[in-house]
């Protein structure tokens, strides 16, 4: 493994926050949401890329999204062909993301379960696992804001069938 070249301290903390402290790690990341995490700036990003570079790697070449969201996404964002997970990543985005309607969008008309996102302005999102069967789905998130507190939430989700197209029925959360 190789160490991560001197970039600055905001940077380097801010990748620190995110659990990169290898230059293999960041082959994992695609440069644009790498700028998205406060702290990280485009200088830090090309000395990365250098380094990258010297090593034989690159940035990933990133996640299509269903829309692009101020703060980075990183972690298990494919569907690997299941909708249903999907449908979780899109409403996790779109939740932390305080875009209503997405949210809307991905739950059933009685959808009423509110749960706390972090109030500060939130620097990334990691998506550490979603699983999906059936009507039933978890997710497990970290969620690092600007002053880099880190806030982790476990939600449970029930989808109103079993179709692939099937839209939030119920939630839970819980958060540490």
């Amino acid at each position: 493994m190789t160490n991560i070249p001197n970039i600055g301290k905001p940077a380097a903390n801010a990748l620190s926050n995110i659990g990169i402290t290898e230059l293999e790690q960041l082959s994992q990341i695609d440069e644009k949401n790498l700028l998205k995490i406060h702290g990280i700036g485009p200088k830090a990003v090309s000395i990365l890329k250098q380094a990258l570079a010297d090593s034989n790697l690159k940035f990933n070449k990133g996640e299509i999204l269903p829309y692009s969201p101020y703060f980075a996404v990183l972690g298990s964002l494919g569907c690997n062909n299941a909708p249903k997970r999907e449908v979780i990543r899109d409403f996790l985005i779109g939740s932390f993301g305080k875009n209503k309607q997405t949210v809307s969008e991905l739950c059933n008309k009685d959808f009423n379960t509110n749960f706390n996102v972090p109030e500060k302005s939130i620097s990334s999102l990691e998506i550490i696992t979603i699983i999906t069967h059936g009507k039933e789905g978890a997710a497990e998130v970290i969620a690092i804001t600007a002053d880099s507190e880190k806030h982790c939430f476990a939600f449970f989700i029930n989808f109103e069938n079993h179709r692939k197209d099937a839209k939030i029925k119920a939630l839970s959360t819980y958060s540490k």
